[in-house]
């Protein structure tokens, strides 16, 4: 189980990249590496205009559910204690960045949502931002297949109680250094006539330039960019990443303890628990497990793959040991950072009853 203990870094000297922009909420910067200069995310809890930090535990929600997810096979990408001296938030998570800019990209869902209905509005438009918009658009941009990495976040957003899978929490990542080699090579053996390879060049002339265009910023039509991409590009669906609002980050120490001891008033915060991702027709949003009650109706064959993937790799003291053992590579004169007992306990339980919850639907 050492695999999934959360490892320390000291990332206080690292270089921080000051010409990119990140997403979300949460305190977050790109940082670097010195020494081998693979770029990071170093992400703090969720900090407010004011300045105040609203939920001091949530990036320790982000990694607890980073390492459960690996437990349980699923494609999510890691996070670790990171800790830098001089920052306002001190303790956070850091994971590794999932592209890099010269060679490939990675482009958040909201981009495609807007491809594809230009009237959109992802802030003023949220009882919009459906299962059936995002499968609509994914199939029109040539992705459908992706249809069911989407089952498996909403699966997963269900076992942790994630409440917050909104158009920036999920992409597609677009690797335009392998499409190009993967033209130069098949140009290559198809010989030097020019109607054997005409057309695997002017696809790689696509490629470089959409390459080129991604990184110097060069918008052109969004739609017709996007359709290409997916057209002629080597594409993939990024790993799960920015779960951190989940297991009950929101409550402070008090309600923690309170809740502990109150079964109804577990079960009534897991009833409460609503997804996102809204249901066409339901101005409302969903409980997680009523959004997958419905996805059911027309995904019933998947839905159960997903599931039995967490019931056959679920191990109940697997999880025990990795919510109490997360916080364990902390060094001794960090410990106040440590995350506390009562909050693992609840975590644990949390965990459980909606794992109960979640195979009861097969």
């Amino acid at each position: 189980m050492d695999k999934f203990k959360a490892t320390y870094t000291d990332v206080t000297d690292w270089d921080v990249i000051v010409y990119q922009n990140t997403t979300g909420s949460r305190s977050k910067k790109i940082i670097r590496e010195p020494e081998t200069e693979d770029e990071y995310f170093f992400k703090g809890s969720k900090e407010l205009a004011d300045g105040e930090i609203r939920y001091p535990s949530e990036f320790w929600s982000e990694i607890v559910s980073s390492k459960i997810g690996q437990s349980l096979k699923f494609n999510i990408l890691d996070y670790n204690i990171g800790y830098n001296k001089d920052g306002i938030q001190k303790i956070g998570c850091l994971s590794k960045s999932m592209v890099l800019n010269s060679k490939n990209k990675l482009t958040e869902g909201k981009v495609y949502l807007t491809g594809y209905k230009s009237s959109y509005n992802p802030e003023k438009d949220k009882k919009d931002y459906t299962f059936q918009f995002i499968r609509d658009t994914l199939s029109f941009f040539n992705y459908k297949s992706y249809i069911l990495n989407l089952l498996e976040i909403i699966v997963f957003d269900a076992l942790i109680g994630n409440s917050d899978r909104h158009q920036e929490n999920w992409g597609i990542i677009t690797n335009f250094e392998q499409t190009i080699e993967d033209f130069n090579e098949k140009i290559r053996s198809s010989g030097d006539k020019w109607y054997k390879n005409w057309y695997l060049k002017l696809k790689r002339i696509l490629a470089i330039a959409q390459s080129e265009n991604f990184k110097n910023s060069i918008g052109f039509n969004k739609r017709a960019d996007l359709l290409i991409e997916s057209e002629i590009t080597k594409s993939y669906f990024a790993s799960i990443y920015d779960s951190g609002c989940c297991l009950g980050r929101e409550f402070n120490i008090d309600k923690v303890k309170k809740i502990l001891t109150d079964k109804q008033m577990q079960d009534k915060y897991i009833r409460k628990g609503v997804s996102e991702i809204h249901w066409k027709g339901n101005d409302k949003k969903l409980n997680h497990f009523d959004l997958i009650k419905k996805l059911q109706e027309e995904y019933p064959e998947e839905i159960k793959q997903v599931i039995n993937q967490i019931k056959d790799n679920f191990k109940t003291e697997n999880i025990k040991i990795i919510i109490e053992n997360i916080d364990k590579n902390l060094p001794i004169n960090l410990k106040k950072h440590n995350l506390p007992k009562e909050r693992k306990e609840l975590m644990f339980k949390l965990i459980n009853l909606r794992f109960n919850k979640l195979i009861k639907l097969i």
